[in-house]
């Protein structure tokens, strides 16, 4: 186990099943049952029927557990020790002779914890031992496991709610026999961990820090791996947040705003090199005596706290307000009123230590934030759809404190306001999908003040060919998920291989490059198709920039499409068809005739060419005019040769060869189901 599996989220429920309960909720029913163990040789039947004839009965039972539960639990309070001819358990040989008091203390400080993912955690590594009071939601596995705690003697009740480790919780046992010595050895590598847990540099209340240039270069290299974003639009999301700027990342849907805003602050500010800590065992199979091992801890940036704008969001929801709520007690509800935090508050509080959901610490001091195993250096508010909802009502009185003068948030509480410091590296990052402005909520000019808004568009050319191999691999990835396919190839490094189909190969070259991918087919009809998709899709883009998550669905509807025995080029068409025609329906009327004379003239440029004239002849000069303006923008090489603005009769085969591929003939033509769609879109009126 690395040294960062033991911080792991808390269990909320007072009955955690992760924690054992085969025998009970109760400690001593498995330390007395442990007790009795005393042979050399068990199978786990032979413990169920032990249990069985204990008298009187070591727990009150209504029928007796799973063999192999129980067998788990004992392991993970690390009361049994497998035997080496397998399928059979004893008791650890120095708990031999133990007292009852000692193999408590014993249980409840081993005690492993499964985290669902084959894996343990040590919960007396995070628990707050130091002699403090603290309320239950602070502890690990709250009220479960303090109960264990208690029971053990290590723990005391305060009587406010809160729980208090005893002086002596993890002070060496004086007895002088095997249980006591190998405890004793156990804390004394458990302080070594605990004591390693501040081993990295505390959190203070510092701007977001500038990053050295050749770290920069390699931490946009490493998000252009996962999102194929434009290297001068992530600096100037960068250049914007580290000025002191909350940002909008607005653009057309499928471009991986929301992904980019989440990953970005995670990745960019990751700690530059790693500290090497203590890390326990966490093996139930293991004594828990054994020293340990030096691993390298990182700490994360900024984890995002990711919430989706609605149209009826108010002041509760993002700052908060009392509440109705169903209180349920005795088999009975009773309605009331509460105040509850909103999603910012919540960001901001829980960058501060002790604040446990419901109400502000006492006081404002920064701590790191723990995302399941991962330590991180705080948390940000991410809000998708950013104008999904009326912006100004529910940010109104937000204006000073994001403006930057370091205003605090009034934050509500059951006893009125509390002033809360916005820290100082703390920022919000909102999405907007910029092709659905006519669905928006506007926002004030002094709302806007607030925020940097950067266009987060499709991959560009340079970008081209990683954007195709990577819509290939995700496709790919996501139908085995599926289970329609089995891939071979080792996809963490990007290699694919699709028996007898398709191999891909991710190659980077540098660290400070995008990765590149190289397609190698097996099948020369799916290469002739997807090729096809390509120069579509890239005519698609001239008029609307549809982003690389709809390539994928396109690329994951072809070769789903292939698996289920439709031919290459019917289940391009019926992908076409199926999943980007609706997003063309706003098109106007001459874009969509245009789309369709290249499903028919795809090879032949001079007949394109003279049908695209006939097109933009037939429109008024003003949409003429708004259309050439278009095909000027796509064309990205002009070299003397540019588009004229105004008569689309200069349009000449040669300048439209640049804008559209224009070369072998599309393995989809002006006849299939996608061409049918785009002329019944022709043919609508009061679009």
């Amino acid at each position: 186990m690395s040294y960062n599996d033991a911080f792991l989220p808390l269990v909320s429920t007072t009955n955690a099943r992760p924690l054992p309960r085969t025998l009970g909720t109760a400690l001593k029913p498995y330390v007395r049952l442990a007790a009795l163990l005393d042979g050399p040789s068990y199978t786990p039947a032979q413990i169920v029927e032990r249990l069985a004839r204990i008298s009187p009965p070591v727990a009150s039972l209504t029928a007796l557990p799973d063999p192999d539960a129980l067998v788990g639990d004992l392991l993970r309070l690390r009361l049994l020790k497998p035997n080496e001819a397998g399928g059979t358990y004893r008791r650890w040989p120095y708990l031999d002779g133990a007292i009852e008091n000692q193999v408590l203390r014993y249980a409840a400080l081993t005690l492993l914890v499964p985290r669902g993912d084959g894996r343990h955690e040590l919960p007396a590594l995070r628990a707050p031992l130091d002699g403090e009071a603290h309320p239950t939601a602070a502890w690990p596995y709250q009220e479960a496991l303090v109960a264990w705690y208690e029971e053990a003697g290590l723990v005391r009740a305060t009587g406010d709610g809160s729980w208090q480790a005893l002086p002596a919780a993890l002070s060496p046992l004086p007895d002088d026999n095997d249980c006591a010595r190998a405890l004793n050895t156990f804390l004394s590598y458990l302080m070594q961990a605990r004591a390693g847990q501040a081993g990295l540099p505390p959190m203070t209340d510092d701007a977001l820090p500038l990053l050295d240039p050749s770290v920069l270069e390699e931490r946009i290299a490493e998000i252009q791996r996962v999102l194929l974003i434009d290297r001068s639009t992530i600096l100037r999301i960068y250049r914007a947040l580290v000025a002191g700027h909350h940002v909008i990342l607005s653009g057309p849907p499928g471009t991986g705003k929301t992904h980019l805003a989440t990953l970005l602050p995670r990745v960019l500010w990751r700690d530059a090199e790693p500290m090497m800590l203590p890390a326990m065992g966490t093996d139930p199979r293991r004594a828990p005596m054994e020293p340990p091992d030096a691993q390298p801890v990182y700490r994360d940036g900024y984890v995002a706290e990711v919430v989706t704008a609605t149209e009826d969001w108010g002041v509760r929801n993002v700052i908060g307000g009392i509440t109705p709520q169903v209180l349920r007690e005795d088999g009975r509800s009773a309605l009331v009123y509460q105040v509850r935090h909103g999603c910012l508050t919540k960001a901001v509080l829980s960058n501060y230590a002790g604040y446990d959901g419901s109400a502000p610490p006492p006081t404002f001091q920064r701590t790191e934030v723990l995302d399941g195993d991962q330590r991180c250096r705080g948390r940000w508010l991410v809000i998708d759809e950013f104008t999904r909802a009326p912006i100004d009502a529910a940010f109104g009185s937000l204006l000073t404190t994001l403006g930057g003068q370091r205003s605090p948030l009034a934050v509500p509480t059951d006893d009125g306001e509390v002033n809360v410091p916005l820290p100082r590296d703390f920022r919000i990052i909102g999405t907007l999908n910029s092709f659905d402005r006519h669905f928006l909520n506007q926002i004030s000019e002094a709302m806007k003040r607030r925020f940097t808004f950067i266009d987060v568009l499709p991959p560009g050319p340079p970008l081209a060919d990683a954007e195709r191999g990577a819509a290939a691999s995700r496709a790919l990835m996501r139908l085995e998920e599926q289970g329609l396919l089995e891939l071979g190839g080792d996809a963490a490094a990007g290699d694919l291989n699709w028996e007898d189909v398709l191999t891909i190969t991710r190659t980077t070259h540098d660290a400070s490059d995008a990765p590149s991918y190289t397609l190698t087919w097996d099948d020369e009809d799916g290469a002739r198709t997807l090729s096809t998709f390509w120069r579509i899709f890239r005519t698609i883009r001239v008029y609307r920039q549809l982003g690389t998550a709809q390539a994928e669905a396109v690329c994951s509807a072809l070769f789903s499409g292939h698996l289920i025995g439709m031919g290459w080029e019917e289940a391009l068409d019926a992908g076409l068809a199926d999943t980007l025609a609706d997003q063309l329906q706003v098109l106007t009327r001459d874009e969509q005739r245009v789309l369709l004379a290249y499903l028919d003239h795809a090879s032949d440029p001079v007949r394109f060419a003279e049908r695209v004239r006939q097109i933009l002849g037939s429109v008024p000069v003003a949409r003429q005019v708004g259309h050439l303006a278009q095909l000027r923008r796509a064309d990205h090489q002009p070299e003397g040769d540019a588009i004229d603005e105004v008569d689309s009769a200069k349009l000449t085969p040669a300048q439209l060869g640049r804008i559209f591929a224009l070369e072998a003939p599309l393995t989809v033509d002006g006849r299939g189901l996608f061409a049918q769609r785009l002329r019944a879109f022709v043919g609508e009126r009061g679009l």
